[in-house]
């Protein structure tokens, strides 16, 4: 068992000074209540003169009625002598700061490197769950585009994280074999005799522009039918915009041509002569969704792409514990029954026609909008549960599913990561949970969104084969670097990988997920700042140090002197490197992370030029600088793990 105070030296600090106020205060304000409250307006100044923590003072005056800042002030002044950790306190404006006995302070954060090493900064959960994190889920149409890889880089960052902190985590991907996109794909497929793809194309890129290519004739032919009816009728501006359309799609088309024109060729004319390949597709689809054997084709080539994208999961670093076919729910019964359920639920409707779940009483109760997390102003409409033609819809698939996962797993919570613009299906899941009795895991059910991808002068289209793969990013990134590498001398065949795709998983997660995201290749790639080479660079700069140096030699460190500048800079950076990772895991967001791992590198980078570490003559001093060293290189590689990138002894 790990030691609180080892854990976390900063949290330890911020108790202390806590500790320090309240006693300070106990006699003359109201205490009650105070010490939750301190520890959320306790801060770091923005200038390291200020002091290492800081209170606002006002922010004390409504529990110390009768006092004015001043008073307040010398209060908690006065005190300062009952911290060992606290060399001092001054009042600066409305605020009081505090400044750390790097003494003490710095031999607290010695002792929590030295003992817990590796382990240095993971946080430990206090109460560890069964959780299921089911992301990426891209549908097994096409390659995994810059979005979707967005998506598998947070999720796998959400799984180590929860798995560091000692959860219990199964990692699933829904693989959604059911619906008009995979039967479009499959009816390409089968007119063109189920081909293979040719040597050297993966087949998720393969088959990602067969459906694209299929998607577009069929479309091609449905507005020229259009275009007959229109010349028929005379009417020459529908005329005119139906062209318009026909010419974008034909672009598109000819784009596809050009990288596979046999197959392209080969549906215009397998297709042009079917009377409405569309009423085919959607035929193809309610048989597979009905576990006809004729349909089987869907699961057949929604498989030999799904064997691509499990190539770009393992080139990012990704796994998955558990691939979930969505067809499989209707095999073992779950839609079924999940219908059955939801004809007996009180808020059971036919909207216009069709069975849904109407939630509007259910969203009257605001206490159960803030319980199932119903975003404020977000107009939640009945819950479709099943089309006119008898399909059921995506959320009503899901449903069976969430409790799949909640069943199978034993879960106490399930994570989904998915795209914002799933917000409103989301919501409607887990209300139609609570509809229908489920209403723990309605609860537990959490939508971790995240918001696009864009890269300069691109736009997305699935549908005509338009898309940003990871492939491709990946692939240019290491070509990058294996050119710089060549230009350094380097030999090592498997770096440039590791260095490409940790520069693309720190560029995925050094935006806050819920805002978008431009991607750069050139500053992803970045050596010498915010970027994924850098911390590698930072890391294996320390770690050269200390191989030079043959390690630290940890009974010669000493705080008596020389923690100043920088150093001092570098040992809060380093002690408070385990909180900023607690709070990692209770946001459950990357970036604070990141930024504290880049405040980290520049603070060592300037440090390392400024003077020498493992050539310092005074043997003293030299101790403690190779101890702050390892103390950047532990919470580098920590960090840097957690993140999921390679963490390299060499660059």
């Amino acid at each position: 068992m790990i030691d609180d105070v080892l854990a976390n030296p900063l949290r330890h600090l911020k108790d202390s000074i806590i500790e320090l106020i309240l006693n300070a205060l106990r006699n003359r304000c109201i205490t009650d209540r105070l010490r939750g409250y301190l520890y959320l307006i306790i801060q770091e100044p923005p200038r390291k003169e200020f002091g290492d923590l800081a209170i606002p003072l006002p922010r004390l005056l409504t529990s110390c009625r009768g006092m004015d800042l001043r008073e307040l002030a010398s209060l908690i002044i006065n005190s300062v002598g009952g911290s060992s950790l606290i060399s001092r306190a001054e009042a600066s404006g409305s605020y009081l700061n505090f400044f750390i006995n790097t003494r003490t302070y710095g031999s607290l954060v010695l002792k929590a490197v030295r003992e817990l090493g590796d382990r240095y900064g993971v946080p430990k959960a206090d109460r560890p769950k069964r959780i299921v994190v089911e992301f990426v889920s891209a549908n097994p149409i096409h390659p995994l585009h810059i979005g979707s890889g967005r998506n598998a880089v947070i999720g796998d960052f959400i799984s180590r994280l929860l798995i560091a902190s000692g959860h219990e985590v199964e990692r699933r991907y829904y693989v959604d074999d059911v619906g008009l996109q995979t039967a479009y794909l499959a009816y390409g497929y089968l007119k063109l005799g189920k081909p293979e793809p040719p040597s050297g194309i993966k087949p998720d890129h393969y088959y990602g522009m067969i459906y694209a290519a299929t998607v577009t004739v069929i479309d091609v032919l449905k507005l020229r039918n259009e275009l007959q009816k229109a010349k028929e009728l005379g009417d020459y501006a529908r005329i005119k915009e139906l062209n318009s359309r026909v010419d974008e799609l034909m672009a598109h088309l000819q784009r596809l041509r050009d990288k596979v024109r046999k197959e392209v060729d080969k549906l215009i004319d397998e297709l042009s002569g079917e009377e409405d390949p569309e009423a085919s597709v959607k035929a193809l689809m309610k048989a597979y969704e009905a576990g006809r054997p004729e349909a089987s084709v869907i699961r057949e080539v929604a498989e030999k792409v799904l064997e691509g994208i499990k190539e770009t999961l393992q080139t990012l670093g990704v796994n998955i514990d558990r691939w979930d076919w969505e067809s499989d729910l209707f095999r073992e019964g779950l839609v079924r029954d999940v219908l059955g359920r939801a004809k007996e639920a009180s808020n059971y409707v036919l909207h216009k026609g069709v069975p849904a779940l109407d939630f509007k009483y259910l969203l009257q109760d605001k206490g159960l909008r803030e319980k199932l997390r119903v975003p404020k102003g977000l107009e939640v409409p009945p819950l479709i549960l099943v089309r006119e033609d008898g399909s059921t819809l995506y959320t009503t698939r899901d449903i069976a599913y969430t409790l799949k996962k909640f069943k199978e797993f034993r879960a106490d919570e399930v994570i989904n990561v998915i795209a914002v613009e799933q917000t409103l299906p989301q919501t409607q899941l887990r209300l139609a949970l609570h509809s229908l009795g489920f209403r723990r895991e309605a609860e537990n059910t959490i939508h971790y969104s995240y918001e696009m991808v864009r890269m300069s002068g691109a736009s997305m289209s699935s549908r005509r084969g338009v898309y940003v793969t990871v492939d491709e990013v990946i692939g240019r990134m290491n070509e990058l670097v294996k050119e710089i590498m060549q230009l350094r001398g380097g030999n090592d065949d498997t770096l440039p990988l590791k260095v490409a795709r940790s520069a693309f998983r720190y560029m995925m997660l050094s935006t806050t997920p819920s805002k978008v995201l431009v991607f750069d290749i050139s500053r992803a790639l970045d050596r010498k700042q915010l970027s994924g080479p850098y911390l590698q660079y930072t890391y294996a700069r320390a770690a050269s140090v200390l191989r030079k140096a043959n390690g630290v030699p940890w009974d010669k460190v000493s705080f008596e002197y020389g923690v100043e500048g920088l150093r001092r800079d570098l040992l809060w950076l380093v002690g408070a490197f385990p909180e900023v990772m607690s709070k990692t895991l209770e946001k459950l967001e990357p970036d604070d992370l990141i930024g504290h791992l880049n405040r980290l590198s520049d603070t060592f980078n300037r440090w390392y030029d400024q003077e020498p570490i493992a050539k310092e003559p005074n043997e003293v001093l030299r101790a403690l600088k190779l101890f702050i060293t390892e103390g950047v290189r532990l919470s580098l590689k920590v960090g840097m793990g957690i993140l999921g990138m390679d963490v390299l002894e060499r660059i």
